[in-house]
């Protein structure tokens, strides 16, 4: 017994040193068609897991018996495969890989080549991504595609942006819809930009129109990365860095402020002997670090997918108060049953921490403080320097003074009034705002090969998210307007829950050069929203022992929130045709029924055509044409959307309780209407279409795509039914159709790649899309009238409006024709010439909406080396200054208003006399040009050769250096021209933005 089992196992054993033996270490070098060596090359035995990949020389080295087989890829060359007969070097040239066209995209429900496209869809690879240092999903698309706008809300870390694609498709919420790993989910901002495999933008109504109802705003679908059968591999990635504030913005110093004030009639403003600049003090450095790992591999049956990531950064203002911590794990995994059944999962929980100051706001931001306050404020005290009216103000009202962790004294105003706050106390000590996120998303599915071609495909998603917010304010007086003599604050928790469900069937079928695909499939969803916990409230400062929101003074509040469904039931097929790879068509069809809309109206259906032909696939196209690749093609398309709207527009809710209290009249029981009927909503439309040209050139090297498209969106959704609610109604409308929306534009993307003889890598592209935005129709106002939007302390009739024939949201007041050189007083424009200047002369003084956006990247790389520089910018959008306080004169401003200023009878100034500065806030003084264009990444990166890297067992280890944000051209006098919003009318509106960040990082990516 003994001896069978020792010959069992000594046989192997000789077999493994047999092959030991005999295996050879082989070496060579690939190269070109042109004799070029090629980088990174994958070389491989086949049928092991025994592989290496060529150096920056294109050279390699191997261990292979006689007889093995040496497998050699690379994308962009056709995968060639050589049988080893024991030489001692193999030298190999690899073909180009003409099938790059045949690159496979993923569109809604499926993929697709490249070639056969007929709608407009941009594509960035986790190559791009991978060169990207950004820290969230948003970031990495900004100025890589052509006709996608990204615009930061906040600079804040963990601030989201607001993507538009092909513009402002509506009135309200113009986000596109986000899909990850098939599944919809509402944000993407717990994503770690290291899971992404690639992202796909479906641009026009073709692309977009399987998605139906919620594909009026473009599409966004993200594929995370997957394991591959073979050895395990690790990847480990860091980020570590600074952060700072790069503005040109200049305020006026101490002296300039005192002779502005002066020559304003305002003498009792003098020089105490401060001179604080607030923008240097309010900003200050800031770390960040980042750490990424995953762990991949798998066999033919099962591969996975494992990653763990954490983000860690301070902002730039308040710095742990705007801090924002982010952790991420993800959990990929694919099995293959047998030849006909697949079953796979992916998931995703992150958890975010973020701390936020006061931002966003013209009366009670920190930032629009640091710009308003006087500059004779200090920061704080020196030590017996505490004016008295300063201690007796506390005093008088039983708080404590601000003071900053050492006990040192905050300034108070020197000399401005109201609202106005010492912005470093704010943003420190005064007022904290903190977002707890978790966020579980997650997707399993079972496809099915019924036969040849027939597949089916069940998949179901299930995304849960929940945030506690909480606000705190701590005593302070600093003036009537600017107190709080108790320990206040707010909490809620707010979750929100949504599963899908989709079933479909594809069946691919090729008759001679006639190929055919046919999709079919149903889906439902259901998605809710509770708010678990809201309260707020306060506690006396003598009760006070800790933010403990249990204590008595911290009342529940009964929110008088109405019920509403959220369901939808979907219908949607599609077919896709093409004759010899030559003549392309599709057509899709979407109807998606939906508990958001009245009765009668449920239903919408979405139709979508597209066509192309590859003209470089007729017989009569000469094979040796410098331009390798031709096509045309056009689309046409309808799109709807729900995102405006909270459900039960149909219905009247009436209510006899508010805040936990019955309404009393008068002794008598009272009720309420909290939201009024409207049963003749419909859904919001969006049409488009769409003509293009596909180019490549010159052995695929050159690429170009130029598309226009005109976009109309009818019936456009407004969700502030007050809008149109008279003032004496006593209730509040629900949604309403607002009108109609054109948006229209040109679209380029160029590219270029190649390796020289001496071996420099280089790949330069660039994108470039017009956009032309303009409301067609507007409806429930009267002829000429328009809808109020955002408003702001200068103009009380709001300083964004929606008119006919105007741009949607543009900025709204008096233009002016110079100033006065007798008075130095701003001369109004009289628009409707009726001979005085009133507030019915205020019209269109500028749009948000740019002319032109464009973006770009230059990749570079020599041996060892390589380099990428990434911009973007954008023309003719215009800023409005909304941080100016008109009711408080003795506020600072920016330089320009002191050195441009009217002084003296005959100056021929461009902005008015001291006097007459507080006329100017809402005129078209305070808009500006917001055109710019921010080099977004300046990095260098350093790969290690692969013989310092066998020994340790390390496949690559790359170290880089980057510069992000760091350089801007713009001529906008304030601190970032780069200006989002909240709020979808408030786009372009500067209410003291947070800016964004300039970084230095320092990176590592190591995979073994």
């Amino acid at each position: 017994m003994k001896n069978r089992l020792l010959k069992k196992l000594m046989f192997p054993m000789f077999l493994l040193l047999g092959s030991v033996i005999y295996a050879q270490s082989v070496s060579g070098t690939v190269s070109d068609k042109e004799g070029l060596p090629i980088p990174g090359v994958n070389v491989l035995v086949k049928g092991t897991t025994t592989g290496t990949v060529t150096d920056f020389d294109g050279k390699f080295e191997i261990n292979a018996n006689n007889g093995d087989v040496l497998v050699f890829s690379f994308v962009g060359y056709q995968t060639q495969e050589i049988s080893y007969t024991g030489q001692a070097s193999v030298n190999v040239s690899l073909e180009d890989d003409t099938a790059v066209l045949d690159e496979v995209v993923v569109v809604g429900y499926g993929t697709k080549k490249k070639s056969l496209v007929t709608g407009a869809i941009s594509s960035i690879d986790s190559k791009r991504i991978g060169t990207s240092s950004n820290q969230r999903i948003e970031q990495v698309l900004q100025g890589r595609t052509s006709g996608v706008t990204v615009s930061s809300s906040s600079g804040s870390p963990g601030s989201g942006a607001q993507i538009r694609i092909r513009g402002a498709g509506s009135s309200g919420n113009s986000e596109p819809l986000y899909i990850v790993d098939g599944m919809k989910t509402s944000s993407i901002a717990d994503i770690a930009p290291s899971d992404i495999a690639n992202i796909e933008i479906l641009k026009d109504a073709a692309s977009a129109a399987i998605y139906g109802t919620e594909g009026a705003n473009g599409v966004v679908i993200i594929t995370t990365k997957s394991g591959r059968s073979g050895d395990l591999r690790v990847s480990f990635n860091t980020q570590l860095g600074t952060q700072f504030v790069n503005t040109g913005m200049e305020l006026m110093n101490a002296s300039q402020f005192v002779q502005y004030m002066n020559e304003a009639g305002i003498g009792t403003v003098t020089d105490n002997g401060y001179n604080t600049n607030w923008i240097d003090e309010t900003f200050t450095s800031a770390p960040l670090q980042r750490y990424d790992v995953n762990v991949s591999g798998g066999s033919d049956k099962l591969t996975y997918y494992v990653s763990a990531s954490h983000l860690n950064q301070d902002g730039i203002v308040g710095k742990k108060n705007s801090n924002f911590k982010r952790t991420t794990v993800r959990a990929n995994l694919k099995g293959k049953i047998n030849d006909f059944i697949e079953v796979g999962g992916n998931a995703t929980y992150s958890f975010s921490d973020r701390n936020g100051i006061q931002e966003n706001s013209d009366t009670r931001g920190v930032i629009q403080n640091a710009l308003i306050i006087d500059p004779l404020t200090p920061v704080t005290y020196p030590d017996g320097q505490v004016p008295q009216d300063v201690i007796d103000r506390a005093n008088d009202n039983n708080v404590p003074l601000l003071t900053d962790s050492s006990g040192r004294v905050y300034g108070y105003p020197s000399f401005s009034t109201g609202e106005v706050i010492n912005p470093v106390a704010y943003a420190n000590d005064i007022n904290r705002t903190n977002f707890d996120t978790d966020q579980f998303l997650a997707s399993v599915y079972l496809k099915l090969k019924l036969s040849e071609g027939l597949n089916f495909t069940s998949r179901f998603g299930f995304d849960k998210g929940e945030t506690d917010t909480r606000t705190t304010i701590n005593p302070y007086f600093v003036s009537s307007e600017a107190a709080n003599t108790a320990y206040t604050g707010s909490q809620s928790v707010v979750e929100t829950r949504r599963w899908l469900w989709e079933n479909f069937m594809t069946y691919e079928k090729t008759f001679g050069e006639h190929n055919l695909k046919v999709l079919a499939g149903y889906s439902s969803e259901d998605r809710d929203v509770y708010t678990n916990i809201s309260r707020s409230g306060s506690v006396a400062i003598d009760d006070f022992t800790g933010w403990d929101f249990n204590l008595p003074g911290f009342n529940a509040q009964v929110n008088n929130i109405d019920p509403f469904f959220d369901n939808l039931v979907s219908l949607y097929g599609r077919i896709s045709y093409d004759f010899a790879g030559k003549y392309l068509f599709e057509a899709s069809l979407r109807s998606d029924t939906s508990d958001k809309f009245p009765s009668a109206n449920k239903t919408g259906v979405f139709p979508a055509f597209s066509g192309g032909w590859v003209i470089s696939n007729e017989d009569f196209w000469n094979s040796d044409s410098k331009i390798n690749y031709l096509k045309l093609r056009g689309s046409w398309g309808q799109n709807g959307s729900k995102a405006n709207l909270a459900g039960n527009s149909d219905k009247t809710f009436i209510t006899t309780i508010i805040n936990g209290l019955n309404i009393d009249y008068l002794g008598n029981t009272g009720a309420q209407i909290t939201g009024y009927a409207n049963t003749n909503l419909v859904w919001e439309t969006s049409e488009q279409l769409d003509l293009a040209i596909d180019l490549r050139a010159f052995n695929n090297r050159l690429s170009f795509t130029a598309d226009y498209y005109k976009k109309t969106t009818r019936d456009a959704i407004v969700n502030n039914g007050s809008l149109i609610t008279p003032g004496s109604a006593g209730f509040v409308s629900n949604e309403f159709n607002a009108g109609t929306i054109e948006n229209k534009g040109f679209e380029f993307e160029l590219g270029y790649g190649d390796t020289t003889e001496g071996g420099l890598r280089y790949n330069i592209s660039a994108n470039l899309s017009t956009l032309k935005n303009k409301v067609t129709e507007i409806l429930f106002v009267p002829e000429g009238a328009s809808l109020i939007g955002a408003g702001a302390p200068q103009n009380a009739d709001g300083v964004t409006r929606f008119t006919e024939g105007l741009p949607s949201w543009y900025f709204y007041g008096f233009k002016t024709d110079g100033i006065d050189p007798a008075t130095g007083e701003i001369i109004k424009v009289d628009t409707n010439e009726d001979g005085t200047i009133t507030d019915a002369d205020k019209t269109m003084i500028g749009s948000p909406h740019p002319d032109v956006l464009f973006g770009g990247n230059i990749n570079l790389g020599y041996k060892a080396w390589d380099f990428n520089l990434q911009f973007q910018g954008s023309i003719g959008n215009d800023i409005y200054s909304t941080y100016h306080q008109p009711s408080r004169p003795i506020t600072n401003k920016p330089i320009q208003f002191y050195e441009n200023r009217w002084q003296q009878p005959g100056d021929n100034a461009s902005f008015p006399g001291a006097a007459n500065v507080i006329d100017s806030y809402d005129t078209d003084l305070v808009v500006e040009d917001g055109s710019y264009m921010r080099i977004k990444q300046i990095q260098f990166g350093y790969t290690f050769p692969n013989e310092l890297l066998d020994k340790a067992k390390i496949r690559n280890l790359r170290v880089y250096v980057s510069l992000d944000d760091y350089f801007t051209f713009t001529k906008y006098n304030g601190l970032d021209p780069e200006i989002g919003n909240f709020n979808f009318n408030s786009q372009g509106v500067d209410r003291g933005f947070y800016p964004t960040a300039a970084k230095a990082l320092f990176g590592l990516s190591l995979d073994f």
